[in-house]
């Protein structure tokens, strides 16, 4: 067996905004992983921190590329067209891989050529202090994940190992997204390939002010039509897993209820949530949420 065929080439495509000291240590990591043929594209999104002199000129072994500022998702899509990999994986420019990431994201695909590969993360500070991190689920479901993918958002745009071929095919990133353009993609891949987990930590995901997926009311607005989408182009699946996608329809339209109140949204936009959420799926919780919205 050669090396190609033993070490095929993995393209890491890294999105940066403004990001430098991050930056720096997010290229350390991933040049010390244990993998043995991996290339790294940085696609800058306009930043204007000093990030290009401090790529060229301390990373000289990593592809750069600048862009005008057109977001996340169009940074991804372009490192994804610069790729020459067989294998795709991003990782943005606040997180951190394991030594090991891409050797073990590897080794849960080896054997099923076109499948994904997928893991979970431990949360870090800005300082890489570890902090506690839940696991949305006890169990990842391996090969069909579609099910579980409706109830949480178990697949990251970070630690997923991807075909190259198979994301450009599916079309990227959705760049109309400002946040939740992984989890469409996600759930679009779910219907045409297998997904694989990989036990323990992948990466260390940084949490700071600045982060893209911080919630709001707005964001998860886009996380609710992400999942309408998708259920309306495959109402096979919906019919399939009513029961799961109308909890998972009612539990968001709870969290935007939540968010409408605590950012001050008029009272009637917390109370038509409630009522959509209570008509997905009853809960007595949400009722006496709804009362006290009106008596109030």
């Amino acid at each position: 067996m050669s090396d190609g065929e033993k070490y095929p080439l993995i393209s890491i495509g890294v999105s940066t905004y403004n990001r430098k000291a991050y930056l720096q240590e997010c290229l350390n990591s991933l040049l010390a992983q244990s993998w043995k043929n991996f290339e790294i594209i940085v696609v800058d999104d306009g930043s204007t921190d000093g990030t290009a002199e401090m790529v060229v000129h301390e990373f000289p072994q990593v592809i750069y590329c600048y862009q005008k500022n057109a977001g996340d998702a169009a940074a991804k899509n372009h490192a994804a067209r610069l790729a020459h990999g067989e294998y795709l994986v991003f990782n943005d420019s606040d997180d951190l891989f394991l030594p090991d990431t891409l050797e073990r994201l590897y080794a849960a695909v080896a054997a099923d050529p076109g499948s994904c590969a997928y893991g979970w993360y431990v949360t870090i500070d800005e300082h890489g202090v570890e902090q506690p991190t839940r696991a949305k689920v006890k169990h990842f479901p391996d090969g069909e994940i579609t099910k579980t993918l409706l109830r949480h958002i178990i697949v990251c745009n970070c630690g997923t190992l991807m075909p190259r071929e198979l994301f450009l095919q599916q079309g990227g990133y959705d760049e109309a997204l400002l946040c939740a353009y992984d989890y469409k993609l996600a759930l679009q891949l779910s219907t045409v390939c297998r997904f694989h987990p990989v036990p323990g930590v992948v990466f260390k995901r940084r949490r700071h002010g600045d982060n893209l997926s911080a919630v709001n009311y707005e964001k998860q607005k886009i996380v609710l039509k992400v999942v309408e989408d998708f259920l309306t182009s495959h109402p096979e699946i919906a019919a399939r897993y009513s029961g799961v996608a109308n909890r998972r329809l009612s539990r968001l339209h709870n969290k935007l209820a939540r968010e409408a109140r605590r950012e001050k949204r008029p009272g009637s936009v917390e109370r038509g949530h409630l009522r959509l959420s209570l008509r997905y799926h009853f809960k007595m919780k949400t009722l006496y949420r709804l009362i006290n919205s009106l008596v109030k």
